[in-house]
């Protein structure tokens, strides 16, 4: 089981969210200072024994307390409006030294924020024609540049996922909170589960996936190079990276040269045994390094026997790579009725994995014939198709293409509206449901057609003749 706890503590991670809404992560070390550029400074060590989401206030100089949250009012109906209203420098009558000033003087702690945007506000012309909606606007833009708050974020799924897409999001290959939620919803992501997954967006989905399930599951990843990406895994903290979960029994991992054959690469790892003779003259050195290949060879034997045993839960592809390349060598491993899930940011990629996931859910299906073109020789081999039809095949069925779209909302006392910006790229899911399936089995609900209503009536009135 991976815990969080809600208290800040040494070695934390934490996600700081700055007024401007740019978030950086730090590692919270013992007697360290974590500078915020223009927004100030503080000791990490203020921080110790806090909880997480608060809001703190640098009050003086590398000093830092928490901030009570303002409550939202709700602003009156008014005449007044924006109209004729024009937004120019010469509106502001403090001059730039003057503002450089006020910056110099936030930045060493003998002025305060909110002092600083009142005297701004004083000396804007235009501020007191403005109405209470332009005000509280103008007052938060300010804030965004001179009030010395920040947020002590908790990794999670969403504020990793935030964080990643404004610093690369191609490595994650645009992935969104919302579409890891979606794939988790679809693939039944359940405590006690066996998942098989391909993830080459640093972990990021991984760690999402263990979030969700309190790491009360068994993972199998399969990634490309010689060791698994799980740069995105470092963010949620310690108890969250490749070595902790490996030792914890909740990850195991293999290359696709592994998966692919095996036996070779259980023979390129192999070790010879030695005696205890042998292992008292080996040096400390020759030792730990013997023990620790047999330590890699055992390691690797278990994670290719339960990957042979199969029957895996469900199945997420988020790969750079062709999807058909991928499920053709991991849907034998999925147990029956279990979901699969492909994600990509490009719909057509998707699109001809669907024609190709429906030609390979249907390989008997055939045109119908007439029973005077059928010979011999046709008739035969029609018998022996209908031999091989007998065994159970394993078919996708319910395969439908998801575009993840989610549009956030402003909610605010009589100011509740969508943004009117948001990303255009969200993603695309496919999903579909392993069965296994015997193609001659006439499923249930399927009758003869029926005959035309004006052809059944002349029929009854000839019989009644």
């Amino acid at each position: 089981m991976l815990e969080s706890s809600p208290i800040i503590q040494e070695n934390s991670p934490v996600f700081i969210k700055l007024p401007s809404e740019n978030i950086r992560f730090v590692t919270l070390k013992p007697n360290n200072t974590i500078s915020l550029g223009k927004f100030g400074s503080f000791c990490t060590d203020d921080l110790f024994g806090k909880t997480y989401d608060e809001t703190f206030e640098i009050y003086e100089p590398k000093k830092i307390r928490v901030l009570k949250t303002r409550e939202v009012q709700s602003l009156e109906e008014e005449n007044k409006t924006n109209k004729e209203l024009m937004d120019c420098r010469s509106n502001q009558l403090m001059s730039q030294d003057e503002i450089e000033e006020l910056r110099k003087q936030i930045k060493e702690g003998g002025l305060r924020g909110e002092e600083a945007i009142r005297q701004l506000t004083s000396k804007s012309l235009t501020f007191d024609q403005k109405t209470q909606y332009a005000q509280a606007k103008y007052v938060n833009r300010k804030g965004e540049k001179y009030l010395q708050q920040f947020r002590a974020l908790r990794p999670c799924l969403e504020t990793v996922t935030e964080y990643m897409l404004d610093h690369d999001q191609y490595k994650i290959m645009e992935l969104t909170a919302d579409c890891s939620t979606y794939m988790m919803t679809l693939g039944n992501a359940q405590p006690g589960g066996r998942y098989l997954v391909v993830d080459e967006t640093g972990c990021l989905f991984l760690g999402s996936l263990l979030e969700r399930l309190g790491g009360d599951c068994k993972v199998t990843l399969v990634h490309p190079n010689e060791q698994p990406n799980s740069s995105c895994l470092e963010l949620w903290g310690k108890e969250y990276t490749e070595e902790s979960l490996v030792e914890k029994g909740i990850l195991r991992t293999l290359n696709w040269l592994q998966v692919i054959g095996p036996e070779e690469a259980l023979k390129d790892m192999h070790v010879d045994d030695c005696t205890e003779e042998e292992l008292n003259e080996m040096k400390l050195r020759h030792k730990k390094r013997y023990e620790s290949r047999k330590a890699s060879y055992a390691r690797l034997q278990s994670s290719l026997e339960d990957f042979e045993k199969g029957n895996f839960d469900a199945l997420f592809v988020l790969s750079n790579h062709t999807p058909m390349s991928v499920l053709n060598l991991l849907l034998p491993k999925i147990g029956s009725s279990r979901p699969v899930l492909v994600y990509s940011p490009y719909q057509q990629v998707l699109v001809d994995t669907h024609h190709e996931l429906f030609k390979w859910s249907n390989p008997c299906e055939v045109t119908e014939t007439n029973n005077e073109d059928i010979t011999n020789d046709e008739s035969s081999e029609k018998h022996e198709l209908q031999d091989t039809q007998n065994a159970w095949v394993e078919k996708l069925i319910m395969l439908d293409i998801h575009e993840i779209r989610t549009r956030p909302y402003q909610v605010l006392p009589e100011r509740t509206h969508p943004f009117m910006s948001i990303r255009g790229d969200m993603g695309y899911v496919l999903s579909g449901l392993k069965v296994l399936s015997s193609v001659c089995t006439v499923a249930a609900g399927r009758f003869p057609k029926r005959q035309k209503q004006g052809a059944g009536n002349k029929k009854k009135a000839n019989t009644r003749v």
